[in-house]
């Protein structure tokens, strides 16, 4: 009887090593496992409402400011000095004495024809980039005219957060002819923060 308790006895004890060699194995695989694993995959629907709207409505307003500009049928701003503005056939149907557009040979200077506004609900403040390109006739400014103002086709102008900076534009027609037009477009472009000053 006691051999057979010996023997029952070194039985259980490599049976303990066995079970705990599985132990340790699997115990690796696991943590070797969990550790190599890589995200495969997620889903979710989320809803995103955003409302199409016209400049003179959004984040970044663009506003007319003088009857030169308006906000046309597709909701963007728009600098037109003749009959095919909108606000001249208003202005005309008022009995109001109005002109078509510019003279030859001369310079006209415009004061706030348009705002950039900042409304931004993260109240920061912004570094605008107005472009210019087009018939070199047309030149803009920010702020009030003086015989110091030039105007330029390319301007970076501060927008601090509730504030509206106002654009002017100088037309020279100089060498240009009754029935000659001038036409361009404006780039609006808007990044963080304030614009570096040269």
């Amino acid at each position: 009887m006691a051999i057979r308790r010996r023997a029952n006895y070194v039985w259980g004890e490599k049976m303990k090593k066995i079970l705990g060699i599985f132990m340790l194995i699997a115990g690796i695989l696991i943590a070797v496992t969990a550790s190599s694993a890589t995200f495969a995959y997620f889903e979710a629907d989320r809803e995103v409402h955003i409302e199409m709207v016209p400049d003179d409505d959004e984040l970044i307003d663009l506003v007319p400011l003088q009857p030169y500009a308006y906000i046309n049928d597709n909701g963007m701003l728009v600098i037109d000095l003749s009959m095919q503005n909108a606000n001249y056939w208003e202005l005309f149907l008022e009995n109001l004495t109005i002109g078509k557009g510019v003279s030859p040979d001369s310079i006209y200077v415009f004061e706030h024809v348009f705002g950039v506004s900042n409304h931004l609900w993260e109240n920061v403040t912004i570094c605008m980039h107005i472009e210019y390109s087009g018939s070199g006739a047309i030149s803009f400014f920010e702020g009030e005219y003086t015989n110091e103002t030039v105007g330029v086709d390319e301007l970076e102008i501060t927008i601090l957060p509730g504030e509206t900076v106002e654009i002017g534009m100088i037309i020279d027609s100089e060498g240009l002819d009754d029935g000659d037009a001038l036409s361009g477009t404006l780039n609006f472009d808007a990044v963080l923060g304030e614009c570096d000053v040269e």
